[in-house]
């Protein structure tokens, strides 16, 4: 590939976000005031009460799906949470989703009013209903979701926005999910109790933030908000582009329960790297204003997962995080999250799995 010229390489050569970069230059359309465009986690758009947020996801089967240890509830649950999340990164209140699906002629109908009876399942508690979508045949299934919130004015946070002394937080305790897609890349156990049963719930049956999202955002202390989809890591680089900054971690900060390192061992992970690169957990990761801290710890105590503070923001390039032992990790020696068309190939996480069957987007 020509250097500056990526219309001479392959999709690979660019990578996802490379990608995204390409047609963000050549085809985005221009966003006027009060809009946001391609490079967050939604669109969003005024509209006379206040602003509307859009977003879209697309699940393919055995890219981010294996019917091997996947039901078909699980896998709408599931995918309806994922696109609830890009809402919950936004503080938007979740009003209504379309499905497109592509599916062989041969599916059962069975499957696939699982697949739709788990999505319902997952929209009641946050009321998103769905409105309408499409179909056509294909060669596996794919699903196509697109979700609309709500928010008001002023209440939007987008992904860019962190400042040098922004503190990072994390809500609940990323990396189960990375632990249960090893798990369950086994074989899926029968009767699973303890680590293993919360492992296969993280990674099956995920819960979207929606409610910390909100909270969070209407507080006015946040100044940026993603969620942790691909890895913390690669998640936190997104939330800290365009403005030459970069952040200290700290280990000893890091949520890893017992019952998570017991996991880890089990599966003979590092506890940390998964913490740190697992991805699909849908968490949400946030940069807080010191000098509004205690509107967002006043407003954490009702988050039903807890947030944690993991770091804070600085002025200086690059990712750093400080081991428990006092030591420190940079560069290339920090695990790697997920990315689609990995310029490096297939990308495989510090825990050695290979990501088929993940949602990454």
């Amino acid at each position: 590939m020509k250097r500056g010229n990526p219309l001479s390489g392959r999709l690979r050569d660019l990578g996802e976000q490379g990608f995204i970069d390409h047609v963000k230059r050549r085809f985005g359309g221009p966003v006027r005031q009060g809009e946001i465009g391609i490079g967050d986690d939604g669109a969003v758009l005024p509209s006379p009460r206040g602003k509307v947020v859009l977003s879209t996801d697309l699940l393919v089967e055995g890219t981010h799906f294996d019917f091997r240890y996947f039901l078909p509830d699980e896998l709408g649950w599931r995918a309806l949470m994922a696109n609830l999340s890009d809402l919950a990164a936004m503080g938007a209140v979740p009003v209504c989703y379309l499905v497109a699906l592509a599916a062989p002629p041969d599916t059962p109908v069975k499957l696939l009013t699982g697949i739709f009876r788990g999505m319902a399942r997952a929209g009641r508690p946050s009321g998103i209903r769905l409105v309408g979508g499409d179909t056509c045949r294909g060669e596996r299934i794919v699903l196509s979701l697109t979700v609309m919130g709500k928010v008001s004015p002023g209440k939007v946070v987008p992904r860019r926005g962190a400042r040098p002394g922004d503190l990072i937080f994390v809500t609940g305790e990323p990396g189960w999910s990375r632990l249960g897609l090893m798990l369950l890349s086994r074989r899926r156990p029968r009767n699973p109790a303890g680590w293993r049963l919360e492992a296969m719930r993280r990674h099956l049956t995920p819960v979207a933030r929606w409610k910390e999202g909100i909270a969070a955002a209407r507080t006015g202390s946040v100044s940026a908000m993603i969620d942790v989809s691909d890895g913390l890591l690669t998640d936190l680089s997104r939330l800290l582009e365009g403005g030459g900054m970069g952040a200290v971690l700290d280990e000893k900060s890091f949520r890893l329960s017992a019952r998570f390192r017991k996991a880890a061992a089990e599966l003979g992970a590092d506890p940390v790297a998964a913490f740190l690169a697992g991805g699909e957990d849908y968490e949400l990761l946030m940069s807080v204003r010191p000098h509004r801290y205690e509107a967002f710890r006043r407003a954490a105590r009702s988050f039903p997962a807890g947030a944690s503070p993991i770091g804070v923001v600085t002025n200086a390039p690059g990712i750093r995080v400080r081991r428990a032992d006092g030591s420190w990790v940079a560069g290339e020696r920090l695990p790697r999250g997920f990315s689609h068309f990995n310029p490096s190939g297939t990308p495989v996480a510090a825990d050695g799995v290979r990501p088929t069957g993940r949602t990454g987007k």
